[in-house]
Formats: structure tokens, sequence, C-alpha cells
């Protein structure tokens, strides 16, 4: 987890120098969050200036908290992380956490794993956010999704024992609290965390004409790169650190019909894989059908010419593109050739001409304006 601690500018005197300096567009969506997120700034370091944090911990009391945070949602580009980082940014306490939802669930889980080694019996969660809340008063968490049964069991009772140890909380989703999870198992037990968040957050949907990552979609020359070659690889690598802003990657374990499909490079809602990884594996519909509801933009890197041998790959490759083309996910690419020249000839190649169609397709001002399916609507 990351941490800020130096004192800079709070949060709407920041942004509004940054738009004056030409650094971020104007935008009345995201200055409506932000003069929320100014209040719960203000109560946090107000609370930290009359109760120092660590003091609080030695003497036994937890801090009280006054605001247990805000769940901040809307369409993808809007500014969610980019309202989410100025706050981190702005407050200078190094009490304040950031870090990927999906990686933060990782972590309960490791340290969870790491204490039943040696408490077998003992009822572990409490320990384990004793652990967080040590040294948390703050905790930021980017990309609120839930596809895991697992995850979705624990989630109300480990963030009411966060807001009991006086932790407040920061969630970014691209969707509100009751459209998450719609379809999977356990939901009554999930939906428990629903209402958590609607009691006790400020639910903050941030509304804004504009998609600015579609704007840099749009001014970026080409979405399908060939042929393969260090240039290629060059560009793929700028496009994914432009869109997701530089901020770290992070790994997603998926669960799809009993398996796990590892994504092992993603930030933002955006998944870089190769060819390798999606069309040489036996992964199929599902797989990729779950891959389209998690992520809004996928990169496919090293995409090869198939040849007929290569039959097996290419009827995969056709699956993917048909499942992220439905779904109205981006698709930025590096490949050998174009696309009419990706699978000449074999068994599926007068099938494959569709998928070139597609291909082209995906590349259009049109089809990068269109908005990704939602999780219910798969």
């Amino acid at each position: 987890m990351s941490s800020s601690n130096q004192i800079k500018p709070l949060i709407a005197s920041h942004y509004s120098e940054r738009v004056a300096a030409g650094a971020l567009q104007a935008d009345e969506g995201q200055r409506k969050v932000i003069a929320r997120l100014a209040i719960l700034q203000e109560s946090l370091i107000q609370d930290a200036e009359h109760k120092p944090f660590l003091l609080t911990r030695i003497i036994g009391h937890k801090p009280m908290l006054e605001h247990y945070g805000a769940y901040i949602w809307g369409d993808v580009g809007r500014g969610k992380t980019l309202v989410m980082d100025l706050l981190v940014e702005t407050t200078p306490h190094p009490w304040v956490k950031r870090i990927h939802f999906h990686a933060f669930m990782r972590d309960i889980h490791a340290r969870m794993h790491a204490w039943r080694q040696l408490k077998q019996d003992e009822d572990l969660l409490p320990r384990v956010v004793r652990e967080i809340a040590a040294d948390t008063r703050l905790l930021c968490l980017d990309e609120l999704q839930v596809h895991d049964v697992t995850d979705a069991m624990i989630l109300s009772r480990l963030f009411t024992l966060l807001f009991e140890e006086g932790v407040a909380v920061i969630f970014t989703s691209n969707r509100p609290p009751n459209e998450l999870y719609r379809s999977g198992l356990q939901r009554e037990q999930f939906m428990k965390f629903v209402t958590l968040i609607e009691q006790r957050l400020d639910i903050l949907e941030l509304r804004s004409p504009h998609d600015y990552r579609l704007q840099q979609l749009a001014a970026m020359e080409r979405v399908y790169l060939h042929p393969l070659n260090d240039h290629s690889l060059e560009c793929l690598f700028n496009i994914y650190t432009q869109l997701t802003a530089g901020k770290p990657s992070v790994k997603i374990l998926i669960k799809v019909q009993g398996r796990t499909l590892m994504i092992e490079k993603s930030c933002a809602g955006i998944a870089w894989l190769t060819f390798a990884e999606l069309c040489e594996r036996p992964l199929g519909s599902g797989d990729y059908l779950e891959l389209a509801r998690v992520f809004h933009t996928v990169i496919v890197q090293d995409i090869p010419q198939m040849n007929p041998d290569k039959r097996n790959e290419a009827k995969r490759f056709v699956n993917l593109i048909d499942t992220l083309y439905d779904q109205k996910v981006k698709l930025i690419c590096s490949a050998a050739v174009p696309p009419e020249q990706l699978y000449p000839q074999g068994d599926g190649a007068f099938e494959f001409e569709r998928t070139v169609s597609r291909l082209i397709d995906m590349q259009s001002q049109s089809y990068l304006g269109a908005s990704h399916l939602s999780e219910d609507k798969l």
C-alpha cells in the first residue's frame, strides 16, 4: 500500500490550481464530488490534529468517525480515480492508504492465511482488521468490482469492523452499490455489504458529459499496430501508460466455472494479455465473456499470422473478438500483419472474414465511442 505524507494544498484548491494551469479540463461533475470529499478531508485532518493517531492507538482508544467515507461511481472515463487520487495527494498524513480493490482483497486473504497457520481455531478477521487499522485512517480503494463468492461473503463484516476501528473508506466503481454482483452466488449475503455502504457512506455519482479515456483513444493514431517489432511494443506500452496514468499494474484472478483465469497485468479497467495467453490455451466463451465483463479495454500483444496448422488458435481468436465486439470492449493490439492477412486460408478461413470486418470496425470512432455493456446486461 502507498501513503502520502507531504503537506500539499487541500483537494479543492489543488484541483482549481491544476485547472487554471491547463493540466486538467474544468468539469462540473468532478467539482461537485470534490466539494463533498473536501468536507471529509477537513474532518479527518481536524480530528487528527485534536486526537493524534498514534497516541489514540497507544492508549487503546479507537478513533470515532464523523464521516465514514464515500462511494464514487459513474461511467468509465469520467474521472473517478482522478478525484480519489487528488484526495490522497492532498491529505498530508502517512495514514492515508491507496490501493486497487482486488489487490486489497488479496492482501486480506494472505493475512488470513498467514494467521491461520498459527491460530487455526480463532476468529481471524478482527485480528487482520486491527493490523490494517494500526496505521490507516483513510483507505482509498479503486475499482470496486466483486466476482468472487469468497469476497462477497466477508465484505459486510470486513468493512463493519474497519469502520468500528475508525477507518474511513473511499470506493470508486462503475456501478451504483445495488448493481454490484448482480448474478453472483450468495447475493443475499452480499446485500448486507450494500446496505452498509448505503447507510454509512456518501453515495456520489460523478456525472460528466466527457469520457476522457475515449478522448485519449481518439487522439491516438492507431489502436491496431503492425507489424510486430520493437516500435509496436513501445507503442503498446505508451498507450497503456497513458490510459492508466502510469499507475502500477495489479494481478487479477477471475473465477470461471471452477477455473481461475489469471490476468497478470491490469489497471484502471484495462487488461494487457498476449495472444498466447488468450488463444493458445484451452479457453472458451465463458472465459472471454468474464474478461469482457470485468474490463472495458483489452490490450492483446503479439497476434501472429496464422497458418492452417493454427486452426484451433484461429477459432479461439474468432470467439474472443466476437465476445469483445458484442460487449463493446475497446481493443488495442499488436499484430504481425493487417487484419485481412491474419488467417487467409485453412479450416474456418471463410468464417474468419467476419472477424476481419469486426477488427476493422473496432478501430472506428463510432465503435470507440460506444458504451461498454454493464455487468447486468451480460
